[in-house]
């Protein structure tokens, strides 16, 4: 299966009144964002330029590589492929906010993801 390789090495989680966002950069360039709006609990995945599609259906982070299953309308709008890798070169610390933010934003998604406890799957 093809997939679309990204790198990261900055994320910032951010949670206002409205939604909680994950944003991912690349040497200053926005990757994309995975964000939760409260008001009807939608996720949705924000590309560089701002263009909105529905979150993945399915995500995976072991180690310090984050995995996105996206659906077509993401896979039209953003030209990546369905199998979405993002290898994290970011700290221990950012990566447990990375987990976090995941588990809330992406929550009705499938999951697997490694925690200090073991590998939760949901």
């Amino acid at each position: 299966m093809e997939s679309t390789r990204l790198r990261v090495d900055r994320i910032d989680v951010r949670e206002t009144e409205d939604d909680l966002t994950l944003t991912l950069d690349n040497e200053g360039v926005r990757v994309m964002q995975i964000r939760a709006r409260f008001e009807g609990w939608v996720d949705e995945l924000v590309d560089g330029a701002g263009r909105v599609a529905p979150g993945p259906g399915a995500w995976t982070l072991i180690g310090t590589e984050l995995s996105l299953e996206l659906g077509s309308r993401a896979v039209e709008l953003f030209g990546f492929h369905r199998d979405c890798r993002l290898s994290l070169d970011v700290d221990e610390e950012a990566i447990r906010q990375v987990r976090a933010a995941l588990l809330e934003i992406l929550h009705c998604a499938c999951y697997v993801v490694d925690t200090a406890e073991g590998r939760v799957t949901g």
